[in-house]
């Protein structure tokens, strides 16, 4: 009885949801989206362009620091450096091959 309850109530508020859902792509329809770009949107595509741009710089200098200060710890003698050490560079493969290979 507890488990067909329980569908009942997943059943329910998944209609729910997509009741929402096309809801709300209704009032956007209703608002004047359509699908095309409006006049102007070139403006917008140079400024995703130049942000995407900057995010780029500010991700590599950031990868950078943080490998310049692990190589001055390790110089230092730190016990702990190689541990950063492996932990950044695991981060950075997870980011550049394990999740984009998930996703394809």
């Amino acid at each position: 009885m507890a488990i067909s309850n329980r569908r009942g109530v997943i059943a329910v508020a998944a209609a729910v949801a997509i009741a929402d859902a096309v809801g709300q792509v209704a009032a956007l329809r209703a608002a004047g989206l359509n699908g095309t770009a409006p006049a102007g949107a070139s403006a917008f595509k140079t400024l995703i362009s130049t942000l995407t741009s900057n995010w780029e710089w500010l991700i590599g200098t950031g990868v950078g620091l943080v490998l310049v200060l692990i190589a001055g710890l390790m110089i230092a003698g730190s016990q702990r450096a190689p541990d950063h050490l492996f932990r950044v560079i695991g981060g950075i493969m997870l980011i550049l091959i394990v999740i984009p290979a998930v996703l394809a």
